[in-house]
């Protein structure tokens, strides 16, 4: 059994992560916590996390790497004694496991928290589950598009028109988010002593995220919907005579709404009812969104982005992905690196955003191939076979 550290650095350098996920939650949990340094082992099947083969590209699909850069990767059948022996060893010197089954399938397969703390008893354990371990909903298998509906996310982005699920992966990133938070957490409050167990749900993550939403509810009753937020913040999306399309945020400050009026040509419309205060524009948040796109098609975008800067109106160019890393801010930022993976080719990725005065940022490597760690990091060898899904969430 090896026991080394990958020497990659970051803040989290010198902690073990064993990471045993699927999809998206748990696996975009153990990636955030190895973007920070850790020493991330994903355990998977014999057959392979199943995002691996989302583009029919051999084992390494651009889904597959987005969410698992940066780790070590090792094939076990948790289902024969060797398959769990060898995790049971690399659990015995983690400091942290993450799981995404379904509640009770750990403890079934052999590697429940008790069995764990018994094993190493300052190991952290982390089960992240669709709806938490009870209530009527836990068993059920839970995927990002039904969470994101049960737990109100679509209603706050998807508008009456358009019925159809939009958007990111908003359960699956939120929960990893949750998880990574809750981790560090754990190690932090660890100090000397024992780990604790991690309960993290996508539901209750999405609930977390929706704060505003959900208390303005609790405490007066109102609905918010997908352009509550926007109303409130006064927001705006426009479009140039060239179809380039970009935002205007104006929040309170009144400055910013006499700016735009500048910006515009229009000191007319101070004057209008509709328009005169900030409570007025908010009510008339419809008027004054046709009234803005009424105006700016009258020019490209670049023509008012260049009055937006001049006249320091909050604003941007609604970027697509394309558009992102080309954008003079971004690419400034040093957010793009350029990764060799094992086979020698190369591949350019994001990176963390975040900087570290003392301990920097950790040394990136490409996502591994299948099995690439088994010879380095597990100690037995039994034969595997295929084994069904066991239920581990999205």
């Amino acid at each position: 059994m090896s026991t080394t550290t990958t020497g990659r650095g970051g803040p989290l350098a010198g902690i073990r992560v064993i990471e045993l996920g699927q999809y998206i939650s748990g696996p975009f949990a153990a990636k955030l916590l190895a973007d920070l340094g850790a020493d991330v082992v994903k355990v998977e099947s014999p057959g392979g996390d199943p995002m691996r083969r989302w583009e029919g590209g051999g084992d390494s699909s651009p889904q597959f790497a987005a969410y698992n850069r940066n780790k070590r990767a090792v094939t076990l059948d948790l289902k024969t004694e060797a398959g769990l022996a060898d995790l049971l060893a690399l659990a015995r010197d983690a400091d942290v496991l993450i799981e995404n089954f379904r509640p009770g399938v750990a403890a079934r397969l052999g590697f429940g928290r008790d069995t764990l703390a018994e094993l190493n008893p300052r190991l952290i354990t982390c089960s992240l589950t669709g709806f938490g371990p009870t209530g009527p909903l836990a068993a059920r298998p839970s995927y990002d598009t039904v969470i994101s509906a049960i737990g109100g996310m679509y209603s706050q982005v998807v508008p009456a028109d358009v019925l159809r699920p939009l958007g990111p992966a908003f359960s699956d990133l939120l929960s990893g988010m949750s998880a990574a938070q809750a981790v560090l957490a754990a190690l932090h409050a660890r100090g000397d002593g024992p780990g604790e167990h991690i309960e993290v749900s996508m539901v209750g993550s999405l609930i977390d995220f929706l704060t505003e939403a959900a208390s303005t509810y609790l405490e007066t009753g109102q609905v918010a919907g997908p352009d509550s937020r926007p109303r409130r913040a006064q927001a705006y999306a426009c479009e140039g005579s060239d179809g380039g399309a970009f935002v205007i945020h104006m929040s309170v400050p009144e400055k910013f709404w006499i700016g735009l009026l500048e910006v515009l040509e229009r000191p007319d419309l101070a004057a209008d009812p509709r328009f005169a205060t900030r409570e007025a524009r908010v009510r008339n948040y419809d008027e004054l969104d046709a009234e803005l796109k009424a105006i700016t098609a009258r020019h490209p975008r670049a023509h008012w982005l260049a009055r937006l800067e001049a006249h320091d109106i909050p604003h941007g160019p609604l970027n697509t992905v394309a558009e992102l890393f080309d954008d003079p801010q971004i690419a400034s930022m040093g957010l793009v690196e350029e990764l060799e993976r094992a086979d020698g080719s190369t591949v350019r990725v994001p990176v963390h955003s975040t900087s570290f005065s003392r301990s920097g940022r950790p040394v990136y490597r490409a996502a591994p191939g299948l099995g690439e760690g088994n010879a380095e990091l597990l100690s037995t060898a039994g034969e595997p076979r295929s084994t069904a899904d066991e239920g581990i969430h999205a």
